[in-house]
């Protein structure tokens, strides 16, 4: 019950939270604002997991990118490597983007664990409409503090 309690109230609080500004430098909703893209390591780990699950190449510019000891959480936004905004009906998203069910244009939610020194994709959702990583924390391990969005 406290798991659905909380999820709630992550939820709520996104759906009222007005989107934040970006934590690294640059702004992942401008097109083309690939150099975090290509110097941020956590974006740089995803990106490959990411593009075989929208099933096109594509290069993330973070808006938050996040160390805990040996667990990273990226917030990013998908481009193409070019810098263009991804063509969505061309992807293994195109229904959700057609529905309206792509949340933020494919706003990507990534976590990550550094082992022997390289970042592994531990979980990883495009688009949601939820909370999805709501209990991260509990099913991987991670620290729960490294989940907290940053202020509007």
């Amino acid at each position: 019950m406290r798991q659905v309690l909380v999820l709630i109230a992550f939820t709520v609080l996104a759906a009222c939270t007005p989107p934040s500004a970006p934590t690294t430098e640059g702004d992942a909703s401008t097109p083309g604002a690939t150099a975090d893209a290509s110097t941020d390591p956590l974006a740089i780990a995803a990106a490959a997991t990411v593009s075989e699950q929208i099933g096109v190449p594509v290069s993330l510019v973070p808006r938050v990118s996040r160390v805990e000891g040996d667990w990273g959480w990226l917030i990013a936004q998908p481009w193409t490597p070019d810098g263009a905004a991804i063509d969505w009906s061309q992807t293994s998203y195109a229904l959700q983007a057609s529905e309206g069910v792509l949340d933020g244009a494919g706003t990507t939610y990534v976590l990550l664990k550094r082992e022997n020194g390289a970042w592994r994709v531990v979980d990883a959702v495009v688009g949601p409409t939820d909370v999805a990583w709501g209990d991260w924390h509990q099913r991987h391990g991670a620290p729960e503090s490294i989940f907290v969005m940053p202020p509007a």
